[in-house]
């Protein structure tokens, strides 16, 4: 029983890339979107990103929330850039609510990639030697890894997310960590985002100030996790 089983795993795997290829070559306008989407992105385009999301009129949100999905899964692609635009267009509470729900469905498919698929294929998205890193703070740390580094922005959020699913964290842990630890800097990064050409400074000093804060819950982790987990023993 156990080997068709295995079977069946495997042939489940390969079904679904064969399906995302398919849907990448044979869906009108899929290409488009994506090369056009994070074009944007790696260029920093926040007047292109902003237009290219207008666009799409009443599924503007939607669009919205379909490329922080996507960005999640592209190396060197810069999610920031959505969640400020995001603010710029919709304001920053409606701007928050999409770029969180964006990013967390992101870091979902990140962390199934690395679950279902393994680790020869997630080196193939990230450093192995980032990967190795990773490793050891997660084994170290648990859950509070994972919400140390959403709270710290300049921690690449990708491979934060396929680390964690090459980990022994629990789907629903991964996802209450994550969702918790991304809220801080969306919301602030939101609210600069509704005066986007006046806020360079702004974003700046509130970077360092979520990175003052990874940085307090770091030092203070041992606490943290006794006060946390300790029911868990």
């Amino acid at each position: 029983m156990e080997r068709p089983a295995q079977n069946c795993i495997v042939f489940l795997k390969v079904f679904v890339l064969v399906l995302a290829a398919a849907a990448y070559y044979l869906l009108p306008g899929l290409q488009e979107f994506i090369a056009s989407g994070i074009g944007y992105l790696r260029l920093r385009d926040f007047e292109g990103l902003r237009q290219f999301i207008l666009s799409y009129g009443v599924w503007a949100p939607i669009t919205s929330i379909a490329l922080m999905t996507l960005q999640s899964a592209v190396p060197l692609v810069p999610g920031i850039a959505i969640t400020i635009t995001n603010a710029w267009i919709f304001g920053w509470v409606y701007g928050a609510v999409y770029s969180w729900t964006g990013a967390l469905l992101g870091a979902t498919l990140d962390f199934g990639i690395a679950r279902w698929y393994g680790r020869p294929v997630v080196e193939r998205f990230v450093n192995p030697k980032y990967l190795c890193i990773t490793d050891k703070f997660f084994h170290r740390h648990g859950i509070l890894a994972v919400f140390i580094t959403r709270l710290t922005p300049v921690i690449p959020f990708k491979v934060v997310s396929y680390g964690a699913g090459l980990t022994a964290l629990s789907l629903p842990e991964y996802l209450a960590a994550t969702g918790i630890g991304q809220t801080p800097a969306i919301i602030l990064y939101s609210f600069l985002g509704q005066n986007l050409t006046r806020s360079i400074k702004a974003v700046v000093a509130v970077t360092s100030l979520l990175i003052a804060a990874g940085a307090l819950v770091y030092y203070y982790r041992e606490a943290i996790e006794k006060c946390l987990f300790s029911n868990k023993d």
